[in-house]
């Protein structure tokens, strides 16, 4: 199984560091039939007002990962070197010894959506690879659905198809 994430944010943020942009998540999962190209199998998408980029490049991958079942390999792309760095070097490993503080001892942004997350990831033999943007049909894909999502008023969380 393939999965491909992104996500997507116009941050603002008020005068006491708070975000306020509206962001967007999305994945897709794609299947191999036998004797045809990959097709796209699972899609989804979301919205979040209050948000940073990164916090929507985590939703991705999370809610990916929870419509995976019993496979027993996935591969899952990614434009986001933070989280492809994270989960591929297991950086919160040290994050959980260390009480959810980073290397420079403040505690680590988005905790709550990371551990959702990690929960999921640690269920199966996922390989982590990151992707440039725009390098494939695919990440360019998840990322016009996240960019889409990102947009007030178009989609509210979560939309899967």
């Amino acid at each position: 199984m393939i999965i491909y994430t992104d996500g997507a944010c116009k941050e603002n943020f008020r005068d006491n560091g708070v975000a306020e942009g509206t962001g967007g998540w999305a994945f897709i999962i794609l299947e191999q039939i036998p004797g045809k190209d990959m097709h796209i199998a699972k899609k989804g998408c979301g919205q979040k007002i209050g948000t940073t980029n990164q916090e929507m490049e985590i939703r991705a991958v999370y809610e990916a990962l929870k419509l995976v079942d019993g496979s027993p390999e996935i591969i899952l792309y990614s434009d986001s070197a933070y989280v492809i760095n994270c989960l591929k070097d297991k950086w919160y490993i040290k994050w959980r010894e260390n009480g959810w503080l980073n290397n420079k001892r403040k505690p680590v942004e988005n905790r709550d959506e990371w551990e959702r997350m990690i929960e999921l990831v640690e269920k199966y033999n996922v390989k982590f690879f990151h992707v440039r943007r725009n390098t494939t049909k695919f990440i360019q894909i998840v990322d016009n659905m996240a960019k889409q999502a990102s947009k007030k008023g178009t989609i509210q969380e979560p939309l899967e198809q």
